[in-house]
């Protein structure tokens, strides 16, 4: 019966990632595509839009000109919020039709998902966690997320980065430091926040371990620097840094912060809305404080540090953190989610893990909008997240109450 069960599961995650992620877009992925055909003609002067989007306008009239030339004249260019040299690795393949790039890559985050289930899987054994991982119920948890499936259907390479973290998370496991390093170093060069996961081995006391992933990110950038050159550099820091002072209440961003401003203000739900606030903005920063500050006294005070639960804490806490987090980034969580199924609750915080796990992949998206109840729906996966977080605290102060893993 309890097989059965678990194949309905899938059976309904596998429902879900249909009308939520297929057919796989390009909303995102297109103005990677833009940028490479720049800088295949060696014309970096339009990859990003200036700090404070100051060019903005000539921006978008630019890389619409450039998505016109592959054949798609309707889509409106995203900003590429990834460093220069990731375009620049895809200039060989800029000339395709933006329709070639959306199918290749669908096809291939559907392999990269698979990968992802299988790697937490192995991520869960060698952790030693019991009862062994079910295979049905992680590729449910998996493909059931609707941060995947928007991943998928923006063409976001989130995915692929997640598994590239855990990836470099299991070869530490196995001792293998180098392939762990190139693995999570490239990672932190695309994500710049998971840079705060390397703080796990700050805390064992394993400087090396996290410079050795540092110094693979300080090389990308050196060879980025010198691929595309130092003022391209300039520009997508300054888009970081606009990006850090911009307020947003829009359903996508799942900051702490973009949930206080959808019930404290008036910024609209269904759009970017970015605003400039010297206040709100100083509220965010305490925010985000108040949240690291717990990470680190969480993760400095714990007796036993777990690979898993120790990766998630940091995860959690910067997409908490973080004036701009976007959804599909909560499926870098799915491993420490899935691992959190394997320590050994009462039955409230069963409940309650299923509360939060359903909050960070059921789609209620139906339900967002500026009405209260519209935004209460748009913070769901939020309270997902911050419910993650106290149960990762709480597995680093309290690890009694739990099943003791080392690993």
């Amino acid at each position: 019966m309890k097989a059965f069960l678990e194949w309905v599961l899938l059976a309904l995650a596998l429902l879900q990632f249909l009308h939520e992620g297929l057919p796989p877009g390009n909303a995102d992925l297109i103005s990677v595509q833009s940028l490479a055909i720049d800088l295949s003609h060696n014309e970096p002067r339009f990859l990003y839009p200036g700090y404070g989007f100051e060019r903005n306008d000539e921006w978008v009239a630019h890389h619409e000109a450039n998505l016109r030339s592959v054949g798609q004249p309707k889509l409106e260019p995203n900003w590429c919020f990834y460093p220069p040299l990731i375009p620049f690795l895809l200039t060989p393949i800029a000339g395709a039709s933006v329709n070639s790039w959306r199918m290749v890559w669908g096809v291939l985050q559907l392999l990269l998902l698979v990968a992802f289930a299988e790697v937490t899987v192995r991520l869960l054994v060698k952790s030693g966690a019991t009862p062994s991982p079910h295979r049905v119920l992680i590729y449910a948890l998996i493909f059931g997320c609707y941060p995947v499936e928007r991943a998928v259907a923006l063409g976001q390479t989130s995915i692929l980065i997640a598994l590239l973290l855990w990836i470099g998370i299991y070869a530490r496991m196995l001792n293998k430091q180098i392939p762990a390093a190139l693995s999570i170093g490239f990672a932190v060069f695309v994500k710049p926040f998971l840079a705060l996961t390397e703080l796990v081995n700050l805390a064992r006391r394993k400087t090396r371990v996290a410079l050795m992933s540092w110094g693979v990110v300080f090389g990308l950038l050196l060879l980025s620097i010198i691929a595309v050159g130092v003022a391209a550099h300039i520009e997508y820091w300054n888009l970081l840094r606009t990006l850090s002072t911009s307020l947003t209440a829009y359903a996508g961003n799942q900051s702490l912060l973009a949930g206080f401003l959808r019930f404290f203000s008036a910024l609209p739900v269904m759009d970017y809305g970015f605003q400039f606030s010297p206040g709100l903005a100083l509220a965010g920063r305490f925010l985000a404080v108040i949240i690291l500050g717990v990470a680190a006294w969480a993760q400095w005070t714990s007796r036993e540090v777990h690979a898993l639960a120790a990766t998630g804490l940091w995860i959690s806490a910067s997409l908490l953190a973080l004036p701009i987090s976007w959804e599909h980034h909560l499926l870098f969580l799915l491993p420490a989610i899935a691992y959190l199924w394997t320590a050994r609750w009462n039955e409230t915080g069963y409940a309650l893990l299923g509360a939060a796990t359903l909050c960070i992949c059921l789609s209620v998206t139906a339900l967002y909008g500026d009405t209260f109840s519209g935004r209460v729906a748009a913070s769901v996966p939020l309270f997902g997240d911050l419910m993650v977080f106290v149960f990762l605290v709480t597995m680093h102060v309290r690890p009694r109450a739990f099943t003791r893993v080392h690993v």
